[in-house]
């Protein structure tokens, strides 16, 4: 026992050893969270806990790797009879279990990724005769998001809607659910919601699990989502040995359905929980830490945590201004390629932003300055063409209704299959009740058709059906040979084929890798696996890049030195006029994400021009986050402004009064007003019952004027407008 609390710091002894009852961990960023959980899944263990009886739930593939490989560690195989996955893992292995029977489905079912998904959105907005201008397919798959998320079916979303738009929208939710069934298919959003859906309504089902995990842990308790919250309250009430580790102040998903609620609320529903702060960070210097500390104490939604740290002081975080976009991008490389000729690895280094969009520019200054790059977040591995299409052959395989794969690959490699041919094999399909692969049996029914195609389909059903019929006794790899060789998919390449071969080389790697790490495993466990796959598990520490990617996806990881670019106001925060308090908050919290993934030194930037929809704006100002922060901590870095303010006459950031370089010169300082503000001191020109015109939210007529603003009625309803815009946005 002795052994196992050894390196751990008195509070995270305490969070080791209280393994009864409800248990609250408010884990601040870098305070050894994952270690106090592992530890503490070895400690029950210790004390004769099956392991059987454990659940641990994480949020990334990455971070349940890393856990379970730490947890083997301490404890050996047993760790591996121990159910630690992320949510989505979770449920769909319980699924895969109970789900025979329920809403017409049977374990075999597939799960769509998001193209996926998209596809049969595609299908199902022509098929209803809507324009996907007015009823873009992302604005659809949002929409059927948030309502799996508020626990609706396609049914529950009818009944609740509101306006026509809503109706359409229960359209194609309607139709999307309805193929999905018929495909034996579920997307992300349905294995949370089917699952909680079983769990509440079979009691037999919830008395087993609830019964079976005696304790439960969940990682990154802030980013639960209503579902998610469901789910883990029912499978705890029993024993009620929940354990949820989480920081408050880290919660940067709400767009994506996460309730910030669920770990603020958590004392409200377990009355008797004991709570633990982690305040004691590993991973960043005094100074880093101290300016984090200021920022977030503007929430309030915070529950008071205070990192703190033993290690070095460290440097002032450098905060820069340039002038435009590439003048940033070039400060950013120049210090890059500064702190690698003194012996820095390019892997230490991270390159932070808040939109994709940021990372033009930057990749085109590292591309001159050879420096080497990867991009996360944008087309994952298991994304790519080839792959797409050798994996639609095994999920076909592993589920012969799948009839959107069938479509992906029945002329793939080409079978001069053509879309009228399709029209008719899904006609025969319907009448016979049963999928598109199946009814490929029966090609020999349709009349009309040239003997050619007739016999490529005949070859392709009996190609098919000689794999599946053998799918028993088959491993993964075994499949994956017959699907490359019976269909010469290789050979059939006809564009930058090193490349995909490369490619498709690296699948077998993956599913070679995946049976040493899980011998026995099924197809539909391998499947499962790739399926939920997360942008951000390729990131591989070994690589010497330097890493560009959302602030969003480096949650959870460190770097030594980090640069956040693009720290202006309308771009982080990204908000606008009527943007709430709690969407601040939540900008606010993302922006502490990211200040705390630097250990050594962190970089601020920001410029005075950026080009919004095609128009220069010269009216930017920096981050309001900026001078939330302890501003001693801060080392203001700025360059002479006089080419720029030459060529367009304009006050760029700060008022200029000798044309001089400026060293450590803080924009937020009192002496620091932007002359646009002092002007605004004086009486403003517009009046009550002005009738003006806003570039964006059309004719309005002013009902307020105070020194700082305007309150405008428009038709969109009222809005306030700052007054230092005010000439730029609105026309008499």
């Amino acid at each position: 026992m002795n052994s196992l609390l050894t390196g751990l710091n008195k509070e995270q002894q305490q969070a080791v050893q209280h393994t009864e009852g409800p248990l609250l961990i408010l884990a601040g960023a870098g305070s050894g969270k994952t270690k106090v959980l592992t530890v503490r899944i070895a400690h029950l263990l210790a004390q004769g806990v099956n392991p059987y009886e454990i659940l641990a739930i994480t949020f990334t593939n990455k971070a349940a790797k890393e856990m379970k490989s730490r947890v083997e560690g301490l404890v050996g195989d047993v760790a591996n009879r121990i159910w630690l996955s992320t949510f989505h893992s979770f449920c769909a292995k319980f699924l895969r279990f109970e789900i025979d029977s329920f809403l017409g489905y049977n374990s075999n079912f597939t799960i769509y990724d998001t193209s996926d998904s998209q596809a049969v959105i595609k299908a199902a907005l022509k098929a209803l005769n809507l324009d996907d201008k007015y009823y873009p397919v992302g604005a659809m798959i949002a929409a059927i998001s948030d309502a799996k998320n508020k626990l609706l079916f396609a049914s529950d979303f009818r009944k609740q809607a509101r306006d026509f738009y809503q109706q359409k929208v229960a359209d194609v939710y309607e139709y999307y659910e309805r193929e999905l069934r018929k495909n034996n298919a579920l997307d992300f959003d349905d294995l949370l919601l089917v699952a909680v859906k079983l769990l509440q309504s079979n009691a037999t089902v919830l008395d087993i699990y609830s019964h079976r995990f005696r304790y439960v842990m969940i990682d990154e308790y802030q980013d639960t989502n209503n579902i998610q919250y469901e789910i883990i309250n029912l499978i705890a009430a029993k024993y009620r040995n929940i354990c949820v580790v989480g920081d408050e102040d880290q919660s940067i998903y709400a767009f994506r359905g996460a309730n910030i609620e669920n770990i603020l609320n958590f004392e409200k529903d377990y009355p008797d929980a004991y709570t633990i702060k982690l305040e004691r960070n590993y991973r960043s210097t005094k100074r880093i830490l101290d300016t984090a500390n200021e920022l977030i104490r503007n929430n309030k939604s915070s529950k008071g945590k205070k990192l703190w740290t033993n290690g070095e002081k460290g440097e002032k975080i450098k905060v820069f201004n340039a002038p435009t976009v590439y003048d940033e991008a070039e400060f950013i490389v120049k210090e890059i390629k500064s702190k690698s000729k003194s012996g820095v690895d390019y892997k230490d280094m991270t390159i932070l932003y808040r939109t994709n969009a940021q990372s033009r520019v930057l990749e085109e200054k590292l591309l001159e300055g050879n420096v080497p790059y990867k991009i996360y977040g944008g087309m994952q591995f298991f994304q790519r063409k080839e792959i797409k299409d050798i994996l639609a052959y095994m999920n076909l395989l592993n589920n012969p209704n799948d009839n959107h794969n069938f479509y992906r690959i029945i002329n793939v490699p080409k079978r001069a299959i053509g879309d009228k041919t399709l029209e008719k094999i899904a006609q025969l399909a319907n009448e016979k009740g049963i999928s598109m692969l199946e009814s490929t049996k029966y090609i020999d029914e349709i009349p009309g058709l040239r003997t050619a195609v007739k016999e490529a389909i005949k070859s392709f059903y009996k190609m098919m059906n000689g794999i599946y019929e053998r799918l028993d006794e088959l491993s993964v790899k075994e499949v994956f040979d017959e699907v490359l060789i019976q269909t010469k998919y290789i050979d059939s390449i006809e564009d930058n084929k090193e490349d995909r071969v490369k490619n498709i080389e690296e699948l077998l790697n993956s599913i070679t890798e995946s049976e040493r790490q899980n011998p026995g495993m099924s197809l539909s466990e391998y499947l499962d696996m790739v399926s939920l796959t997360s942008s951000t598990d390729d990131i591989e520490d070994e690589e010497n890049f330097i890493k560009l990617m959302t602030i969003h996806s480096s949650k959870g990881l460190e770097f030594d030195y980090v640069f956040i670019a693009g720290m202006e106001d309308g771009l982080f925060p990204s908000c606008n006029f009527d943007t709430s308090e709690d969407e601040i908050e939540e900008e606010r919290r993302l922006c502490y994400v990211a200040v705390t993934r630097a250990k050594k030194e962190l970089y601020l930037s920001h410029v005075s021009e950026r080009m919004v929809w095609g128009q220069m704006n010269y009216m930017i100002r920096p981050s309001r986050f900026i001078s939330e922060m302890k501003q001693g901590n801060l080392d203001y870095l700025s360059e002479k402004n006089d080419k720029l303010s030459k060529k367009t006459g304009t006050t760029i950031l700060f008022n200029q009064e000798p044309k001089r370089k400026i060293e450590n010169f803080n924009p937020f300082s009192l002496k620091s007003v932007r002359t646009s503000e002092l002007r605004n001191k004086e009486k403003s020109k517009y009046k009550v019952g002005d009738v003006v015109n806003h570039i964006k939210f059309g004719k309005g007529k002013i009902k307020k004027v105070d020194e700082k603003s305007l309150l405008i009625d428009f038709m969109t309803g009222e809005k306030k407008i700052a007054l230092i815009l005010a000439e730029k946005l609105l026309k008499g």
